[in-house]
């Protein structure tokens, strides 16, 4: 497997400096492809999974971005690059699997459990703010609506998925929307930066009911 593009260190930097903190370990040092999982009896079923295997009290994590995604990311520091017409897949599915990957390790230094929904809804908010984050960079900040339309309202879901699977995918999705919406309004529209890392870092620091019933407030 070829080394990771430098864009996955620059995701985790991005998501640690909106967040204002520091996660133990660095992403591309747990990559893993194909073959990686096949020795763990594993086969990727989407472009993006965090895999956490824990056996005799130690915790093993690998993340997996798909080939095609990582082939793409080296094109975002491309000039002329159209992000939302043509990155903005390749980007977010990597962002995904670098806020798993970061959410989960802090908790874990903390001793602290995280659920499954906690962890997805996570992962869509940090797609938002590094998105958006990245148009605002580029001079582009007032497209963040046709951002959040892309993201939340333009969705599909994979074939195949358990009930309980696609109740968490369409549950966080519809929490991050309503939230991405009040970023929009009260933030991102004003361009009110500070504020906007101040509420973000606020919720960052949420947990479990806390967090998810302070989201659904805010849809």
């Amino acid at each position: 497997m070829s080394p990771p593009p430098a864009m996955l260190a620059q995701l985790q930097r991005a998501l640690e400096v909106i967040y204002g903190v520091t996660a133990p370990h660095r992403v591309e040092d747990f990559i893993v492809g194909q073959p990686a999982l096949a020795a763990l009896g594993a086969q990727a079923r989407a472009p993006e999974e965090l895999y956490v295997v824990e056996e005799k009290g130690e915790v093993e994590i690998g993340v997996f971005i798909s080939p095609e995604v990582l082939r793409r990311l080296p094109l975002l520091g491309a000039k002329g690059a159209r992000f939302l017409e043509g990155l903005l897949p390749a980007f977010t599915t990597a962002a995904e699997g670098v806020s798993h990957f970061v959410y989960l390790t802090l908790q874990a230094l903390k001793d602290q459990t995280v659920s499954l929904l906690e962890l997805e809804v996570q992962a869509e908010i940090d797609k938002f703010a590094t998105s958006a984050l990245h148009l605002w960079r580029e001079g582009e900040r007032h497209r963040s609506p046709e951002l959040r339309v892309r993201l939340f309202d333009r969705v599909h879901y994979r074939d195949g998925l358990e009930s309980d699977e696609r109740d968490r995918y369409v549950t966080a999705n519809r929490l991050a929307r309503g939230y991405a919406r009040f970023l929009e309004s009260r933030f991102l529209a004003k361009g009110h930066l500070e504020g906007l890392l101040r509420e973000l870092r606020q919720v960052y620091r949420q947990a479990g009911s806390e967090k998810l019933g302070y989201l659904a407030q805010r849809g």
